[in-house]
């Protein structure tokens, strides 16, 4: 039952290179996430000042309800990774298909209830936002992103799909067309390119929609030619769900979204309190905010790629692999927070002077990327721990432990050495500098809790 343990033993730098393989595409295919972000950023902030914030407005809605979408189906990973290494060949499993027609059905349904409150929180924004003209425009987009999260939910359960049975390099090729498919979809409808009206950043949301579209399309073409059983009819699986799937992906995903919702929701909070220290604070906030969501998304893909491998030897009931694994994914993610570290500390200045030609707010991105810096290691093991557990299938105590960490320890203590200080050793309010404490404290809190859980499940599952 454990023959396959002893090369990990022997060579586990081989395990460390599959790994790492595993990654790189699912990186690829993070930053190309992001770099459709920033193509309709850039792109609406040529029309004018108002479509860009139009748009960053709208996008701090959407993003949120994606990573949330995302979140659940992770769920996914774990359990098609694990049936995939019960089969002499994967590809040809036929239990593995109701499970993707299950995840199909979590990601059009999530999606639509998640377009429901993007479209209601579309109405809200001309109550919310002082210039009306910037409202309208945002809440058009909004409405506009809403129309193709079906498309979303669909993509990324063909996504978790292709990555779990270790074709990420296949998502990444679809993604990468995608982004570069965005800048002319975003013309058309933006510019008005070819005779059609210019649309300005409601143009970008419409755009955006046609990509989802065509990468859900490309998807399910890509899925049926290289993942799915010979001559095996995807709509049988799509139409006629098992609801017991449906729900075993609910149980195991619902949880994961929260986790991820909770981190994301914590840094738009410490943003709206930083506001009242004004503009510099709130931009140079913003700098060290960028900066450290990039660099993230290397140890990130890494929890990813780690929640498919620990999955695969759960799957082949190899718990003495899975748990080394585990650890080491949880070693190779703090070298890469240290690196991430001290490059942020090395370049804080030069880093922050490529946002902006502002002293002051050089000065305080470099100074928030110092503490940037520092959050590096602890978020980097707190993303590869939570992803081991996900292998596990252990999630529902990731998100108690990132719920208490992230608002309750981190956001608690940020929030008084921000507003008050430590009268009793001498402390001021600490400002901006404080919420950045706080957001240090809670992932750490997070880090250590999370290590030792997962050292009690690889225990609790060893048959030892």
């Amino acid at each position: 039952m454990h023959q396959d343990a002893s090369p990990l033993h022997s060579n586990p730098s081989s395990e460390a290179r599959a790994l790492l393989k595993l990654t790189m595409p699912i990186l690829a295919t993070q930053l190309a996430q992001i770099g459709m972000g920033t193509v309709d950023t850039v792109m609406s902030g040529y029309v004018s000042t108002r479509d860009l914030a139009a748009v960053a407005i709208g996008t701090s809605l959407w993003l949120p309800a994606w990573l949330f979408l995302a979140g659940i189906l992770v769920a996914l990973s774990p359990l098609v990774s694990g049936l995939a290494a019960q089969s002499e060949q994967p590809h040809q499993c036929d239990r593995l298909p109701p499970l993707l027609g299950a995840a199909l059905w979590v990601g059009v349904i999530t999606a639509i209830f998640s377009a429901f409150a993007l479209e209601a929180a579309s109405m809200l924004l001309p109550i919310l936002v002082d210039d009306t003209q910037t409202a309208t425009i945002a809440s058009h987009y909004l409405t506009a992103i809403a129309v193709g999260f079906p498309a979303i939910g669909v993509f990324l359960a063909y996504r978790f799909y292709a990555e779990a049975m270790n074709q990420a390099t296949h998502v990444t090729r679809i993604m990468l067309s995608g982004l570069a498919l965005n800048i002319p979809a975003n013309g058309l409808f933006v510019y008005g390119w070819f005779g059609l009206p210019e649309l300005g950043g409601v143009g970008c949301g419409i755009g955006s929609s046609l990509v989802f579209l065509y990468m859900a399309i490309a998807m399910a073409w890509d899925t049926q030619q290289f993942r799915l059983p010979t001559a095996t009819p995807l709509l049988r699986f799509t139409l006629s769900p098992d609801w017991t799937l449906v729900r075993k992906i609910y149980a195991i995903g619902v949880p994961i979204g929260l986790a991820i919702f909770f981190e994301v929701s914590l840094f738009s909070v410490v943003a709206l309190f930083l506001t009242e220290f004004g503009p510099a604070i709130v931009a140079g906030h913003q700098v060290a905010i960028n900066v450290s969501s990039m660099t993230f998304m290397v140890p990130l893909s890494l929890g990813m790629a780690l929640t498919v491998r620990v999955g695969h030897y759960i799957g082949k009931e190899q718990v003495d692999v899975a748990r080394r694994v585990s650890w080491m994914g949880v070693r190779l993610n703090l070298a890469i927070g240290t690196m991430n570290a001290l490059l942020m500390i090395s370049f804080a200045t030069a880093i922050a002077s490529v946002y902006s030609p502002d002293p002051e707010v050089i000065a305080v991105g470099a100074s928030l990327l110092l503490y940037a810096a520092v959050f590096q290691l602890s978020d980097a093991t707190q993303v590869s721990c939570a992803g081991a557990l996900r292998g596990f299938q252990d999630t529902f105590a990731v998100m108690i432990v990132t719920f208490v960490a992230y608002w309750g320890l981190g956001l608690g203590s940020g929030y008084w050495l921000a507003f008050h200080g430590l009268e009793a050793f001498g402390l001021d309010p600490m400002g901006a500098e404080g919420l950045w404490s706080g957001l240090i404290i809670g992932l750490s809190g997070a880090a250590i809790a999370l290590i030792l859980r997962l050292q009690h499940i690889s225990r609790k599952h060893s048959p030892d």
